[in-house]
């Protein structure tokens, strides 16, 4: 009778260690398939699409020391055209950036003037084409869901074109000039994750090649919506061209912008 209740006792105990078993394999199943899930979305690239207004002061010396200020208010008035834009990637814990600024501004006056009893009749223009085109690479050193932060290497290209006409009674003279400028640049860059879809970015670099010295900095705060990315914040970048310029000893454009960035 004791045999035959031990027999009817170890099924039972048989089906219960064989549950056991079974479920313990089902967690470590689960378990591999999200690491792998994990492993294979992190090991994908995302890319990210940005457009922006800067809101940008410049200011340049010449080589004779005058110093030229361009407010936000003067771009504006004249500018003929303008394009901001900003293309990201990355993969795992490489980042790459590129980034594009092109601005095209002219002015142009004319009257006329009494001389010596004679009618003088003047006109000016003068146009300034520029491209900054910023092209960086990174490797993250720090990324605990809280705070990002990568290091960063790449190049920064200036091309900054001037020409000005004057025509004098029909006479016309014109003079102007070109300049293009290849820096290396190395820096840093960083994420500070807050509650709500809040965050704090950050960027500096600092480097030189064609010109003597050239550094960048960018800080901003961002807000995730549903459909984009919303962006404020404050830049600042300088050249100190040295002997590199015909016509400048260096340039600073600095001031706030709005951007929205879209992912993908």
């Amino acid at each position: 009778m004791k045999n035959q209740q031990k027999k009817q006792k170890n099924p039972r105990l048989l089906s219960a260690l064989t549950s056991s078993k079974c479920l313990l394999l089902s967690t470590l199943l689960c378990t591999a398939t999200s690491v792998s899930a994990q492993e294979k979305s992190a090991d994908q690239w995302q890319y990210d699409f940005q457009v922006y207004m800067w809101g940008a002061s410049i200011k340049t010396t010449t080589n004779t020391g005058d110093s030229v200020d361009l407010n936000f208010g003067k771009i504006i008035s004249n500018l003929d055209f303008t394009l901001m834009t900003t293309l990201g990637a990355r993969k795992d814990k490489f980042s790459m950036l590129a980034d594009v600024i092109y601005m095209d501004l002219s002015d142009s006056k004319s009257g006329e003037r009494e001389f010596l009893g004679y009618t003088v009749t003047g006109e000016r223009n003068v146009s300034l084409s520029s491209w900054v085109l910023n092209m960086i690479g990174g490797y993250s050193l720090i990324d605990n869901g809280k705070n990002l932060f990568d290091i960063a290497a790449g190049a920064r290209y200036l091309d900054l074109s001037v020409s000005s006409n004057l025509k004098i009674n029909g006479q016309k003279t014109k003079v102007g000039g070109d300049d293009q400028f290849w820096d290396g640049v190395i820096g840093f860059k960083g994420r500070h994750y807050y509650p709500d879809g809040y965050y704090f970015n950050y960027y500096a670099d600092v480097g030189g090649g064609d010109s003597r010295l050239t550094y960048q900095g960018v800080a901003n705060f961002a807000y995730d919506y549903k459909k984009f990315t919303g962006i404020v914040g404050y830049r600042y970048l300088k050249w100190d061209f040295g002997n590199g310029s015909d016509t400048m000893d260096d340039m600073v454009i600095h001031g706030p912008y709005v951007s929205a960035k879209w992912s993908f």
